[in-house]
């Protein structure tokens, strides 16, 4: 029996909307095919031959072309960063050449010097006017006749000495650490007289905020920020009743601040840190670290007469650490500070120290002498070290130390909010000194979120990877934290397993922060 028309044309419409609909759904599912690969291929991704048929032809030829130029690029940016290191090389290599050469002549004083960098624009973004230009040596360029004589007599008194190759390195430590903060000093005197002057009722409230940096070092930037951290009283799942007595409000200094962080009340040796986040080299601070500038100059000096190679292994280990530290913030007050990884690693290419008649730069310190492996917490610096590796000439290779020691991750700073504090390191003692700088570094750089979630930072995340996987990273934690912190942490951990039914990482990383900022924590010894 025939339908009646009406079901008929109605049966009809029906299944030309299901056609039609799954006919929509096709060129959805070829649209959404298409532009999958065309996202792979934008971001370098394998794109294979069945892909490429669903890509209409133009858009291939197009691809094409992309792929073309971006293969060019590249190798038009590996060739322009060899040539950079390349001519890095030849300078350092005419410097060592000058050196030799001014060694033979005769000379009255010990005056042999460190290599010695000429500032260009590839070393920094800014650097010393001509008026206020910061010599590597830390000396003005042309001393009165009084100041010579009690510089050669010194340099005599301190060249007959035959001084102890780790204790020199000490004193150059202290003596730039000094320089540093006396420089940070003069500047924060001078801001704040200059916000008196200006405006002496509201000098009290601005007391903490920064300033914008004088000529000289104007690349130096300014930390001094409001806390980004809430009161922990307003968290709504961190079980403050339990251990209220360990975390702090924000007014206490916390060195590495982030956002959702909570503070500890104690964080142990960086408690006592000074912090210089920014200052100027210009004459009238040059002028207010005079003494310690002149000082650090007769010390550099001496390099030149010790011999790292007659060194215990842990006595080299302490010496190179601690020139190293020394030879970037020297770089830093000499040529400013680089806004790029790739401009810090020319400067640490060329920036060096001329020690027993041998030049050594920042980079062959770190990567060949103490065999650091690439920085993986800042992928730019990773990807010059592979482009460009440092060559060790045979004859350096006696200088290295024996065997690479990752404690050095938390020792060497480059001057950066992330880094870690720089201490004086010593001959008898730096295995010991360098399990507590990984214990004072952890101490005061991991913390809670106000949700309970435990925050590291990316530096020790990619540290611990190599022998720690993600669920024991907290149990790793917590057995380098004080007893007190650990039962916390260990507590938060677990209440947040439980919410979350263990489906999400029960911590969070906190990027590394390359803004300009050195931590310097005390030391026993003293200023001769």
């Amino acid at each position: 029996m025939p339908l009646p028309r009406g079901k008929a044309r109605k049966g009809c419409s029906r299944t030309q909307l299901e056609r039609e609909v799954e006919r929509l759904q096709e060129t959805l599912r070829e649209e959404t095919a298409l532009h999958a690969i065309l996202e792979n291929a934008l971001d370098h991704a394998a794109v294979t031959l069945a892909d490429m048929s669903y890509i209409p032809a133009d858009a291939q030829e197009l691809l094409s072309n992309i792929s073309a130029m971006d293969s060019a690029v590249s190798k038009l940016e590996e060739e322009m960063v060899a040539l950079h290191f390349q001519l890095i090389q030849e300078r350092n290599e005419r410097r060592l050449v000058e050196y030799r050469a001014a060694k033979q002549r005769p000379a009255a004083v010990c005056s042999h010097r460190s290599a010695k960098p000429e500032p260009d624009d590839a070393a920094s973004d800014t650097k010393p006017s001509r008026r206020e230009k910061v010599h590597p040596c830390g000396a003005a360029p042309h001393p009165d006749p009084a100041t010579k004589l009690h510089h050669q007599l010194s340099a005599r008194i301190l060249c007959s000495a035959n001084p102890n190759p780790n204790h020199l390195s000490e004193d150059i430590v202290r003596c730039m650490r000094n320089i540093f903060i006396s420089l940070s000093d003069s500047c924060r005197e001078a801001a704040s007289r200059s916000r008196t002057s200006n405006n002496p009722s509201s000098a009290e409230n601005n007391q903490q905020r920064s300033v914008p940096s004088p000529s000289g070092i104007s690349a130096f930037w300014s930390l001094s920020e409001p806390s980004s951290i809430s009161s922990w009283v307003q968290s709504p799942q961190v079980d403050l009743n339990h251990n209220s007595n360990l975390l702090a409000t924000e007014t206490v200094f916390d060195p590495y601040k982030a956002r959702e962080k909570l503070s500890w009340a104690d964080i142990g040796g960086y408690g006592a840190a000074s912090e210089v986040s920014w200052m100027s080299a210009g004459k009238k601070q040059l002028d207010y670290a005079a003494e310690s500038l002149r000082k650090f100059r007769l010390l550099i000096e001496q390099l030149a007469e010790v011999n790292p190679v007659l060194l215990n292994e842990d006595a080299r280990l302490a010496f190179w650490i601690n020139l190293y530290n020394a030879l970037l913030m020297h770089a830093y007050l000499a040529y400013g500070v680089p806004r790029s990884d790739m401009k810090l690693f020319s400067l640490m290419q060329k920036a060096a120290y001329t020690i027993g008649g041998n030049s050594f730069s920042a980079a062959f310190i770190e990567y060949v002498i103490l065999k650091m492996k690439p920085p993986n917490h800042r992928p730019q610096m990773a990807l010059l070290l592979a482009l460009q590796k440092i060559k060790a000439p045979e004859e350096h290779k006696k200088f290295c130390i024996s065997a690479p020691e990752p404690l050095l991750t938390f020792a060497l700073s480059c001057g950066m909010y992330s880094s870690p504090a720089v201490k004086i390191y010593t001959a008898s003692n730096v295995r010991e000194e360098l399990q507590d700088a990984q214990r004072d570094f952890i101490r005061a750089s991991v913390g809670v979120s106000r949700k309970g979630k435990l925050l590291i930072p990316k530096m020790l995340h990619c540290f611990a990877r190599g022998f720690v996987d993600d669920n024991s990273f907290p149990i790793w934690i917590s057995h380098l934290l004080p007893q007190q912190q650990a039962t916390f942490v260990e507590h938060c951990v677990s209440r947040r397993r439980q919410s979350l039914l263990g489906t999400t990482r029960t911590f969070g990383i906190v990027p590394f922060d390359s803004r300009f900022r050195y931590l310097f924590l005390p030391d026993m010894g003293s200023l001769n």
